[in-house]
């Protein structure tokens, strides 16, 4: 869009400075601004400030540069240095400059004696093709830039809610955790096995908050929408202001034309502004149209309002469809080509081809405004989407996470901190033993709870076979394990620990087991089985989708297979068929050593 206003804009110029008799010479040196204008608006990233600086300062002296050679025999319109200080320098400083530009543009037209009407339009002119480019230059960077920064937004404030989360479980699950590991201290086995399920409790509780939770932030304003309505805004002013200009100065016509033509484009300005409909549209149509023609019939000066037509035909290709738009537009410059010659006089071929370039320039810059300013507002809310998306993802996996690891340790402490504190009184050297190791595991919850915010699980099969099945003799059932797997990859590792824990807790919590096997083989294929039966399987549940087991199967690459067997039994068999592809992100944020036990 910025590319085609520009070389419309490029285009009108030309024919306007041939028709006006510009000497040749003349007409090449004016061209002299376009290649570093093209630069600055070609690269507005990749250049440095001292460079952008420069090639601002190239506009500048190749735009003045015809005054030196040729003196003022040229059509000279400053529009190039006033795109180019709007668009290379700050806006504190450029807007004061684009006035000065324009004061300047002023001042040469009086001092030269030139008449009211014609400096004006060159006053009107320039700063109409400055703020087109600058405002299509703007849009078209906040597109680029918030396609850009869609995903860095979505980390950050996936980071902060891992940070706030952080905080949050660091207070009230690690001080649960630091109570739990000084009763075990102080041999205070009973009260640190009750803790421990008290803690249990409150995790299970907080992990179902997480989940439901859903977190909205506020969007704040964006800035696309104000700018686009600004600038056509000040385009369609200044446009309006050049028509009532001409109809007051038109040679041979009565001045005070001029007062009826005032609020009629007052109101065509209005109604630009206003929320798009098809009545206003038919409105705008019925105010632009007839007073220009054939109201030019009756009043030659009004023909002038023909300076307000682009507008008309920008608004119907936003505001309609095709191919009812196009025919319309079609028929409006058909209508256009009759002014010319109806009613007299006509005008010469480079002024036709410039009053037609000009509608279209005008109808794009409609379009063009109104298109970006939604586009820039569709990429914001789209980037805010996956910004929520991303801390809500968040929230589940940590609230899964909380489960599936902390939930079997804290489970492990309850059943083996109940059974050391029954040992107390019969055996105190084993009862000492079993605390102690109590104290290693709550440690290590510890550590695991700061890995769960941090989003780096990593969790070991051999330590958690080996706690498997002490959690399960503590509780009274007869376990085995069998591991023939050789080295693993750290994602499977951690996998297979994970669903390790998951399914020993639901042996747990819902069978009355009383013999469970654990066996974790290869298979022929390559692919990593983990088998855990259990008998006593009258009150289990297969697990839900998307939660408990089945959720880490999914979340960690595997699949899963569950159900009761012959016999009263219950088997649980998770598979990974291609180990060694196994890990990255599971919530895609970022990269990660093992495998997150997130959702996805």
């Amino acid at each position: 869009m910025l590319w085609t206003a520009l070389g419309l804009i490029f285009l009108i110029r030309l024919i306007s400075a041939e028709g006006e008799g510009v000497t040749p010479e003349a007409l090449v040196l004016t061209m002299g601004p376009y290649p570093p204008l093209i630069a600055i608006l070609a690269r507005p990233r990749h250049w440095r400030p001292k460079v952008r600086y420069a090639l601002l300062g190239a506009v500048i002296a190749l735009a003045l540069m015809p005054f030196a050679a040729v003196g003022t025999a040229w059509n000279w319109l400053p529009w190039t240095i006033a795109a180019g200080v709007l668009c290379v320098l700050p806006p504190r400083v450029a807007w004061p400059l684009f006035g000065l530009v324009m004061v300047a543009t002023t001042a040469g037209g009086v001092l030269a004696g030139e008449p009211f009407s014609d400096w004006f339009w060159r006053l009107s002119a320039a700063a109409i093709d400055g703020l087109i480019i600058f405002g299509l230059y703007s849009l078209a960077e906040m597109v680029s830039s918030l396609h850009t920064a869609r995903d860095e937004l979505a980390r950050l404030a996936m980071l902060r809610e891992r940070l706030r989360l952080d905080g949050e479980l660091r207070e009230v699950v690690g001080g649960e955790l630091r109570t739990i590991s000084e009763l075990l201290t102080r041999a205070d086995v009973a009260r640190a096995a009750e803790t421990a399920r008290e803690t249990l409790a409150g995790i299970r509780e907080t992990a179902s908050e997480y989940r439901a939770a859903s977190t909205t932030e506020a969007a704040a304003p964006i800035g696309s929408p104000r700018l686009a309505r600004l600038m056509l805004l000040a385009v369609l002013i200044l446009q309006a202001g050049k028509a009532a200009v001409n109809i007051g100065y038109l040679p041979g016509e009565n001045p005070l034309w001029v007062i009826p033509a005032v609020p009629l484009l007052a109101a065509i300005v209005t109604l630009y502004m206003l929320p798009p409909s098809r009545f206003r549209l038919a409105l705008l149509a019925l105010l632009s149209v007839p007073p220009a023609w054939p109201g030019g019939f009756l009043v030659a000066a009004w023909l002038q309002l023909v300076a307000m037509y682009g507008f008309l035909m920008g608004a119907v290709l936003t505001w309609m469809r095709p191919p009812r738009s196009w025919a319309i537009i079609a028929a409006m410059i058909g209508l256009h080509c009759v002014w010319f010659y109806f009613p007299p006089p006509v005008p010469t071929y480079p002024k036709m081809a410039s009053s037609l370039i000009s509608d279209v320039i005008l109808a794009f810059v409609v379009y063009s405004f109104t298109r970006l300013g939604e586009l820039v507002v569709l990429l914001d809310r789209a980037r805010r989407d996956l910004a929520q998306a991303a801390v809500n993802a968040e929230r589940i996996r940590i609230a899964r996470d909380l489960h599936d690891v902390l939930g079997f340790s804290l489970s492990a402490v309850a059943l083996r901190g109940e059974l050391a504190a029954t040992l107390m009184e019969r055996d105190p050297e084993r009862a000492r033993a079993e605390t102690a190791t109590l104290i290693e595991i709550v440690e290590r919850s510890r550590a695991e709870l700061a890995s769960i915010t941090g989003g780096r699980i990593r969790l070991l099969l051999s330590r958690e076979v080996d706690s498997a099945l002490e959690v399960l003799a503590a509780a009274g059932v007869d376990a085995d394990a069998r591991v023939e797997t050789g080295t693993l990859p750290v994602a499977v590792d951690t996998a297979l620990a994970a669903m390790l824990r998951e399914s020993v807790t639901n042996v747990l919590r819902h069978s009355d087991a009383r013999t469970c096997t654990i066996a974790i083989t290869r298979e022929p294929g390559g692919a990593v089985r983990l088998s855990v039966v259990n008998d006593g399987a009258a009150t289990a549940a297969a697990p839900r989708p998307g939660s408990g087991l089945k959720g880490l199967a999914e979340r960690s690459g595997g699949r899963l297979s569950a159900g009761p067997r012959p016999g009263g039994c219950f088997e649980m068999v998770a598979e990974f068929s291609d180990p060694a592809g196994l890990g990255g992100d599971a919530d895609g944020v970022d990269p990660v050593a093992g495998v997150q036990l997130g959702d996805r």
